[in-house]
């Protein structure tokens, strides 16, 4: 969907931005893209295998009681539990996938769909913005400059 292309391209360029003097970092790519892996669970139970269907139920998923932001994948408590393997890899690495993973949540924050960050409380969070909306596409290609500028020119 619209939606999706603009918001994961949006998680993933977040994710490409040098940190630690400068450098690439796959735990912190991870950590900004892993949220969303909780989309193809959605996907899969709901049987969104058309394009359609998929692009209807991301518009209108109060109208189907579809939320593709689950509770497990988009909270604190997703975030813990998924940086957890990882912290016995690298402590390093566990800290950039930790918080790659909150500004990918802070990043979804703005979006008005149903979120539960700070599950298992079952406090729900809607941001103000519609989905694909002008100010996510700008958000998206000042992002675009940004890793340019801070790879390229610096």
């Amino acid at each position: 969907t619209e939606r999706i292309k603009f918001m994961i391209l949006a998680h993933t360029i977040v994710g490409l931005m040098p940190i630690d003097n400068y450098q690439f970092s796959w735990y912190w790519l991870a950590g900004s893209i892993i949220p969303d892996v909780d989309h193809l669970f959605v996907i899969y139970k709901h049987k969104l295998f058309s394009w359609d269907k998929l692009i209807d139920a991301e518009k209108f998923e109060d109208k189907y009681n579809i939320h593709f932001k689950t509770k497990y994948g988009h909270s604190v408590f997703g975030a813990i539990i998924m940086t957890f393997p990882i912290l016995l890899i690298s402590t390093k690495g566990a800290l950039y996938f930790f918080i790659g993973y909150l500004i990918h949540l802070i990043l979804d924050w703005l979006d008005r769909d149903e979120k539960q960050y700070l599950y298992p409380l079952k406090i729900k969070f809607r941001g103000f913005l519609p989905i694909f909306s002008m100010p996510e596409r700008i958000f998206t290609a000042f992002l675009i400059l940004f890793v340019f500028y801070l790879y390229i020119i610096l």
